[in-house]
Parts: structure tokens; C-alpha cells; sequence
């Protein structure tokens, strides 16, 4: 079934953590979350292996292995809006080294009344960059999440 994104949220945890502090959703859904605000764009997440490549001598042949995963970097832009607690947050992250758990929840439920998928992850907020634009843009936030650990996912019902 496919679907918009039109109603997902992203949540960034009240404080930081170690990747293999939680095991399973179970830890992620005792964190106290903010909700970051005025999000247009949720960017890409999920696993992708590095190319790992051997030639052979004999027959000239490139074998290609599969390598690290990496989860990516996720950009997230959002209105700027400098009251909006979830922005502080992630700006706040931005100034630190730590890694911060994120829940994203997609608007996904496959029957009335249902629950959406969500996505746990812990990642670094490596970037924190405004567009101002021309004058009839809104004044966009781009934060870059560098995301350092397995994406955790529920599925929706």
C-alpha cells in the first residue's frame, strides 16, 4: 500500500545516549521525546552496504562483496521557527559530539484507527544550516543527522 508523507513526525529524545544503551524498540519507548516543528522535508534513512571490490588476476574479473552498512545521513528541513522546542533541541545536539535518539513516525496505518509505523535510530546532528532565499521564500532550516546506529522499525497495523 502506498501512501503520502503528508502527516509524518520526527521526534529527537530530551537527552543523548549511546547507540547500545537500548536493545529493541521497548528502550526507545521509555525516552521522553520532543517533537521537532514545521518540517517539509524528512530526507532519506536506511541501511546501504559500502562496495568492497577484489580482481582476480587470472580472468580479470571484479568481484564486488558487500561492506559496512551505513544508514546515512538524513536532512531534515524545516520552517525556521526559533521558538519551536524540537528545533532548539536539534540545534542544541548540533553543538554537542554525542549521538541523540530519533523516532520518526510515518502516516501509514493500513486500517482506520490503526498505528503508524515508527522508526528509532540514533544518530549526530552534524549540520544546522539556514536558507534565507529570495523575498518570497520562507526562511528554511537543513539539519543533517548522521545516523550511527541500526533503524529500528514497527510496523504499521
Amino acid at each position: 500500500m502506498i501512501h503520502t508523507n503528508s502527516g509524518s513526525v520526527l521526534y529527537i529524545a530530551s537527552a543523548p545516549g549511546a547507540p547500545t544503551a537500548l536493545s529493541g524498540t521497548g528502550g526507545y519507548t521509555t525516552l521522553t521525546w520532543e517533537e521537532v516543528g514545521e518540517i517539509e522535508d524528512l530526507g532519506e534513512f536506511g541501511d546501504e552496504s559500502e562496495s568492497v571490490n577484489f580482481t582476480t588476476l587470472k580472468n580479470t574479473r571484479v568481484h564486488k562483496l558487500k561492506g559496512p552498512r551505513d544508514a546515512g545521513t538524513m536532512t531534515i528541513v524545516c520552517g525556521d521557527d526559533m521558538l519551536d522546542d524540537g528545533q532548539i533541541a536539534m540545534e542544541a545536539a548540533e553543538a554537542t559530539p554525542l549521538d541523540w535518539p530519533f523516532k520518526v513516525v510515518m502516516n501509514d496505518a493500513i486500517t482506520l484507527g490503526g498505528d503508524n509505523s515508527e522508526h528509532y535510530f540514533f544518530g549526530k546532528v552534524m549540520s544546522k544550516r539556514r536558507n534565507a532565499g529570495n523575498a518570497s521564500n520562507v526562511v528554511r532550516r537543513s539539519f543533517g543527522v548522521g545516523i550511527n546506529s541500526e533503524i529500528l522499525s514497527v510496523d504499521p497495523s
